[in-house]
């Protein structure tokens, strides 16, 4: 039976004019893709301040979880941190474009990875690998770069809001390895990693009342997906942890690559679902201007009702 065409992620279904806005940032971002790397970081540090400025839900989210991460710093300095990051948040809405538009070669001569031998050394195992690692406002540019240095790679990628942006992220981000999987097609996400395939994955969102347990994160309780332990056991894949980082002045991007996670998984789904959290937390710690502080992570909470974002 021929397998039916998904009409929601055909670009040709989203000619009528209320796409056009839309049609028409992803012109201007495709325009400016191919501006200097300082070019880019300096127009998007000027839109993360516009952001910071006019989306004052997000900037007051953002500013409750870094309390919650950061107990001890001053309101200046948390006020100080989350400009910053909204300037990095900014930025990487440029970065989608130099991901999408520009070529892998031209990528790659700006980029630099710290720790491959890890990679090499689980892919060499020939049981795939689960590429973990954060919502950093490097995940688009981050996601990229490190396919290109396995033979297989495949992304895992939540569904956006906007039916044609979700349209353009699939089509665009397809093109970045061999498959592309929703996060809930877990049974994708296995033959994937049981064919050889190093495979991203971050499970650092809050992804409501999925398969989860609540564990310690970032100075508080999330939610926390058990897909990483419950993936891993299934499959024998090792677990590597990476973080892309953004260099200073326009100097391009460096991926970290860590070990992979030894005696993992356990016997015990909390603890290990405690331990990739943890492996998600020292990464932002080590560069947390360049985390996605913006995202509600902690709205859903064990008894179903605290709301710290509340007003």
């Amino acid at each position: 039976m021929k397998e039916k065409t998904d009409k929601s992620l055909q670009l040709r279904s989203y000619l009528s004019p209320k796409y056009w806005p839309l049609w028409f940032a992803i012109g201007l971002l495709r325009a400016t893709a191919f501006l200097p790397v300082p070019i880019i970081y300096r127009l998007g540090s000027a839109l993360g301040i516009l952001l910071y400025r006019t989306v004052p839900s997000r900037r007051r989210a953002a500013r409750i979880n870094l309390k919650q991460a950061y107990p001890d710093l001053t309101d200046k300095e948390i006020d100080s941190l989350n400009k910053k990051a909204f300037k990095s948040l900014g930025i990487s809405i440029f970065e989608t474009g130099a991901a999408w538009f520009k070529k892998t070669s031209v990528l790659k001569k700006n980029c630099s990875i710290e720790g491959k031998e890890h990679l090499d050394q689980a892919m060499a195992k020939n049981k795939g690998v689960i590429l973990l690692t954060g919502h950093f406002t490097t995940l688009e540019m981050g996601g990229r770069l490190i396919g290109t240095y396995v033979d297989k790679y495949n992304a895992v990628f939540k569904n956006a809001h906007d039916p044609l942006f979700n349209a353009l992220m699939v089509h665009y981000r397809s093109k970045m390895g061999d498959e592309l999987i929703e996060t809930k097609n877990v049974r994708a996400i296995i033959r994937g990693i049981k064919k050889g395939h190093a495979t991203w994955f971050g499970p650092d969102q809050d992804f409501g009342d999925q398969d989860i347990v609540f564990t310690p994160f970032l100075g508080g309780i999330a939610s926390t997906l058990t897909a990483t332990a419950k993936i891993a056991r299934m499959t024998g894949a090792p677990v590597i942890p990476f973080y892309p980082v953004r260099l200073d002045h326009g100097k391009g991007y460096k991926l970290v690559v860590l070990p992979a996670l030894e005696n993992f998984p356990s016997d015990d789904i909390e603890a290990d679902s405690a331990r990739v959290n943890k492996t998600i937390e020292d990464m932002v710690y080590d560069c947390p201007e360049q985390y996605l502080w913006s995202h509600k992570r902690f709205k859903t909470q064990a008894d179903r009702r605290t709301n710290i974002y509340a007003a």
